[in-house]
């Protein structure tokens, strides 16, 4: 049975992408490490910073206007704003509410979901809701965001290596019934929430002049704890929400995964028996760009002519925590 029959969809995308280029060489000088070592591992290549001045809610604002205007509607057009992001501005107000005043867009709401790497779609779902609840809504603008730069430990190789910065925007509304976002899963497994952490700054590790030294204002990453998580429970949220829709995994045109890591998405894609023809790759160029991974992915996918009306889609992310998500959809 289809829970969102109304039709709520992507109807727009766009993107962000800074102007930093860092070269894996570049990354493996400044983490005393090898090319090949990091290349091995990850399969990264390049990956982009924000430069001086660039903010969360700046680069947020500028994928936003790419969306808007292949929309074809103007920011006063919004009625919400859903920001998907750990790095906004500041620890708060949320960085929505900061990228509704850049944008102008006065009659829109706005706050924040802390979902880590599967943020961005646990917020497409969040805006369907909102929109299936409430006649009123017409358009929600929904943000994926990540400016990972200033949390990097370039003393620590197996984290650093992996991060980009980024932004997507996705702007949802009524589609046709049918399509649209058809089921969505969330998961989690809070057993091994100290796996992935940024500790300096929160309620229990409060940063002090005495603390200020101790490295707790960086990521700090079991890697091979990732691994284990994604391609134990990533494929289960997978089957659950496709099972919702009614559909299985062979009836997929294309999958959006969050990017952690090259040679992980090609376990899973093995893992389930499918060719990476049916998946978007962009975190060889792009590295692990968090909680604007998927939207990034998505945008590009549909922006390369990836993803087509009538085809099956399916966002699926894995965030801190761990919280694991899908979502289908029958494009429109």
């Amino acid at each position: 049975m289809q829970r969102f029959n109304d039709g709520i969809g992507v109807v727009a995308v766009g993107k962000c992408i800074p102007g930093k280029l860092m070269t894996t060489d570049e990354v493996a000088r400044r983490c005393n490490s090898t090319s090949r070592w990091i290349m091995e591992r990850t399969g990264i290549e390049t990956r982009y910073f924000v430069e001086d001045g660039d903010t969360a809610s700046g680069i947020s604002s500028q994928a936003a206007e790419q969306a808007l205007g292949r929309a074809g509607i103007s920011a006063q057009d919004l009625d919400l704003i859903i920001g998907c992001t750990f790095s906004g501005d500041y620890r708060f107000p949320a960085m929505a509410a900061k990228v509704q005043d850049l944008l102008g867009a006065r009659k829109a709401g706005a706050f924040d979901v802390l979902a880590n790497c599967t943020g961005f779609q646990i917020g497409l779902t969040i805006a369907a809701d909102r929109i299936k609840c409430d006649p009123a809504l017409n358009y929600v603008l929904v943000l994926g965001t990540a400016v990972q730069s200033p949390y990097l430990n370039w003393g620590d190789p197996e984290t650093s290596m992996f991060f980009g910065d980024g932004a997507g925007a996705a702007i949802v509304s009524r589609v046709p019934a049918g399509y649209g976002i058809l089921s969505t899963q969330i998961n989690c497994n809070g057993r091994v929430y100290d796996a992935v952490r940024l500790r300096g700054g929160g309620s229990s590790h409060p940063l002090t002049a005495d603390n200020i030294n101790d490295g707790l204002q960086f990521y700090e990453m079991d890697g091979m704890e990732t691994w284990k998580q994604l391609i134990q429970y990533q494929p289960v949220a997978i089957e659950q929400a496709l099972a919702k829709a009614g559909l299985a995994v062979k009836d997929v045109n294309m999958f959006i995964f969050h990017q952690a890591n090259l040679k992980l998405i090609q376990y899973l894609m093995g893992k389930m028996k499918l060719p990476m023809s049916k998946t978007y790759t962009n975190v060889e160029r792009l590295g692990n760009t968090a909680d604007a991974s998927l939207s990034l992915a998505l945008c590009e996918a549909v922006e390369e002519n990836r993803i087509k009306r009538d085809d099956i889609v399916v966002v699926s992310g894995v965030g801190a925590g761990y919280i694991f998500g899908a979502s289908v959809f029958r494009w429109y």
